[in-house]
């Protein structure tokens, strides 16, 4: 198919690879003429440019924007896409996106690829980024069913699981496994940084290692995209921090009791409910 993608960055990047290994036709849209020329030295599609005029040619287009301009594209984008192209977008919201998309096109249905590293830009994207990833698609009662099965069959030839929720089951389930991991990473790293103690701080540098690395890894992620997360999603991601506190103080009050059988209950029963996420 001829597929246009718009944005690309890591997730469009690594869509245009993947995309072209599967022999479609893949029209990339740089948002400025240095991204375009990074971008076809590193072949991210088959065409690139900054010109919107391109997208006329697509069956799907691929929105792989910040949520912002997702939220509120510009009327150039709008206008370049035809009534009859499917378009979906790898936004880490869904349900701003789609209110905002389902009134200005007719074959949109919301997407979000679970898969990204800390990295961003042109430079960032790489073929198997979305190898054995879980897609999720947020179809609502206005979704064309055609659209949505020829969505569906792209994502599964590129090695997904498409797991379907509503928007609203979306937002709510990626604000606990997702979001909630970046702003607890990001005030974890601001924690260990003791810069009222420079010995101490030298100390815990020289020491950090693979667990450190792992578990802080997230709040290093595009510092842009988790304030627009904030922003977006931020009813459902203040409730995943209250249930977070809520879990943190019941573990303070154990260490400060003492209690030291319930405490290994608590960290044993953790331990096995975390077996249900990760195999």
């Amino acid at each position: 198919m001829k597929i246009g993608i718009v944005g690309l960055g890591l997730i469009g990047g690594s869509l245009g690879l993947k995309l072209q290994s599967l022999n479609h036709t893949i029209y990339g849209i740089a948002n400025n003429e240095l991204n375009e020329k990074k971008a076809k030295e590193k072949k991210l599609a088959n065409i690139i440019s900054c010109d919107l005029s391109l997208l006329k040619e697509c069956e799907i287009i691929i929105l792989a924007l910040p949520i912002e301009d997702l939220i509120n594209p510009s009327q150039r984008l709008i206008a370049s896409i035809s009534k009859n192209t499917i378009v979906t977008d790898v936004g880490s919201v869904k349900e701003p996106i789609i209110n905002a998309w389902e009134n200005l096109h007719p074959l949109f249905i919301g997407s979000h690829p679970m898969a990204g590293t800390e990295k961003k830009g042109v430079d960032s994207g790489f073929e198997g980024l979305f190898k054995n990833a879980k897609w999720i698609i947020t179809p609502t009662q206005n979704s064309d069913p055609n659209a949505v099965k020829t969505l569906c069959e792209l994502i599964k030839s590129m090695d997904c699981e498409i797991c379907e929720a509503s928007p609203k089951e979306h937002d709510e389930a990626v604000s606990l496994i997702s979001h909630l991991p970046i702003f607890l990473a990001s005030t974890l790293i601001e924690t260990v940084y003791t810069k009222n103690n420079q010995s101490l701080l030298d100390l815990t540098k020289k020491l950090a290692a693979t667990g450190f690395s792992d578990t802080s890894r997230v709040g290093a992620c595009n510092e842009k995209l988790s304030l627009d997360l904030a922003v977006n999603n931020q009813k459902n991601i203040l409730n995943a921090i209250n249930n977070f506190k809520n879990e943190l103080n019941k573990l303070e009050s154990l260490i400060k009791e003492k209690n030291w059988e319930l405490l290994s209950n608590k960290l044993a029963k953790a331990k096995e409910i975390r077996k249900k996420f990760t195999n």
